[in-house]
C-alpha cells in the first residue's frame, strides 16, 4: 500500500490468513500485538475488531512513521485506520456473497492451496507455520477454513469484475487521441558547457575574449572538450541531465537545436559571460506513437472499469447484506 487510497481499490485487498500469518512471524512486534475485541464494524454475523483493522494497516502505518511526523502522520494514520475498515468490510461483503451462492471448492484444491502456501510463504518449514498459527491462536483446521474462504472470495471477485473488466481497442484509440497532447514529449539535450567570466573593466573584456577565441581555436583543432574545460572553465565541468530548452538559458537555444551530436558551439556571449557548449546528445522529441502508448492507456483505462465494477458491486452487496460500523 502506498497510499490510503490504495487500499480500497477494483482490485481488493483481501487480507488472507497466510498473509497475515506470514506477516506475523517476519515483522515487528505492532504485527504481534494481541487483538483488541472492541467491535468496528459487523457485516451479517461477522464481527471486524479494531484489532483486526490494526494489523492490516501495520505495513502502511510504519512506512508513514517513516516519513511523516506531526499532524500530518496523525491525520494519514487516521484516514489509514477509516479505509482499513473500508477494506475489511467489503471484503466481509464479497465473503458473504459467495457463501450465499453456495459456491464450493473441491477439497483438494484447497489441500493443494495450503502445500503452496506452505512452500511459498513458510519456505516448506511447517514448524514455522505452526508457530504462526499459535500466534493467532488459531488451529490447522481453523486456517485450512480460512484458506477455502479466501479461495472463494477471489473466485467469486473474478467472476464479478476481474473477468468482466473489458476496454475495446477503439476506447482506446479515442482516449490516446483526446489527450494526444499528453503524450507529446519537447526536444531534450544534455551538454556541457566552457565558461568564461567577461570581467569588470574594458581590459579584462579584451583579455577574457582573446582566450575564449583561443579556447574556441583549440577545440576546433580536435583537442578533447572535457580535458579544455577543466584548465580554463569557471563553471561546472559536468554533462547536464537530460534538459528541455525550457530550462535553459535562451541564449543555449539555437546552438542546442542546430549543431550535431558531439558537437562544439561558437563563441555564445551573454551580459556577463562567454561559454562554448558541447551537445552530448539530443532527443528530438515529439508524439508518442499510438503503439507506443497503447499499453499504458489500456492498462488505465481497464484498472478505472475495475474500479468502476468494483464499486457497483460493493453497493450491490451492501443493499443485500446486513452491514453496522460502530
Amino acid at each position: 500500500m502506498h497510499n490510503v487510497a490504495g487500499m480500497k481499490t477494483a482490485v481488493l485487498i483481501f487480507l488472507s490468513a497466510a498473509g497475515m500469518l506470514y506477516a506475523q512471524t517476519n515483522n515487528s512486534d505492532a504485527m504481534q500485538t494481541a487483538v483488541i475485541d472492541a467491535y468496528a464494524a459487523r457485516v451479517n454475523d461477522t464481527v471486524i475488531t479494531y484489532g483486526e483493522i490494526r494489523a492490516s494497516v501495520a505495513p502502511y502505518v510504519q512506512q508513514l512513521q517513516r516519513q511523516l511526523s506531526g499532524r500530518e502522520l496523525t491525520e494519514r494514520v487516521a484516514a489509514a485506520y477509516v479505509e482499513g475498515r473500508e477494506a475489511l468490510i467489503e471484503e466481509a461483503l464479497i465473503k458473504a456473497e459467495a457463501k450465499a451462492q453456495a459456491l464450493s471448492l473441491p477439497p483438494q484444491a484447497v489441500d493443494e492451496e495450503m502445500d503452496r502456501l506452505i512452500r511459498e510463504r513458510f519456505d516448506g518449514d511447517r514448524a514455522l507455520l505452526t508457530r504462526a498459527l499459535v500466534s493467532r491462536r488459531m488451529t490447522m483446521d481453523e486456517w485450512k477454513a480460512e484458506i477455502g474462504d479466501q479461495m472463494l472470495i477471489r473466485i467469486y471477485y473474478a467472476q464479478e469484475v476481474t473477468r468482466r473488466a473489458s476496454i475495446s481497442q477503439q476506447a482506446v484509440r479515442t482516449e490516446y487521441e483526446k489527450n494526444r497532447e499528453s503524450y507529446f514529449t519537447p526536444l531534450r539535450v544534455r551538454y556541457s558547457f566552457i565558461l568564461i567570466n567577461k570581467g569588470r573593466t574594458d581590459a579584462d573584456r579584451s583579455v577574457k575574449k582573446e582566450q575564449i577565441e583561443a579556447t574556441l581555436e583549440k577545440l576546433k583543432s580536435g583537442t578533447d572538450f572535457d580535458t579544455v574545460a577543466k584548465e580554463v572553465s569557471a563553471g561546472d565541468t559536468s554533462v547536464s541531465a537530460w534538459k528541455t530548452l525550457s530550462s535553459i538559458p535562451e541564449e543555449f537555444h539555437a546552438a542546442l537545436q542546430t549543431m550535431p551530436a558531439n558537437g562544439i558551439s561558437d563563441m555564445i556571449e551573454t551580459s556577463g559571460e562567454y561559454y562554448i557548449l558541447h551537445l552530448v546528445e539530443r532527443d528530438a522529441g515529439g508524439y508518442i506513437p499510438f503503439e507506443d502508448a497503447r499499453k499504458s492507456i489500456e492498462d488505465r483505462l481497464l484498472q478505472s472499469e475495475r474500479n468502476r465494477l468494483h464499486q457497483e458491486l460493493i453497493k450491490r452487496l451492501s443493499t443485500r447484506h446486513f452491514v453496522e460500523r460502530y
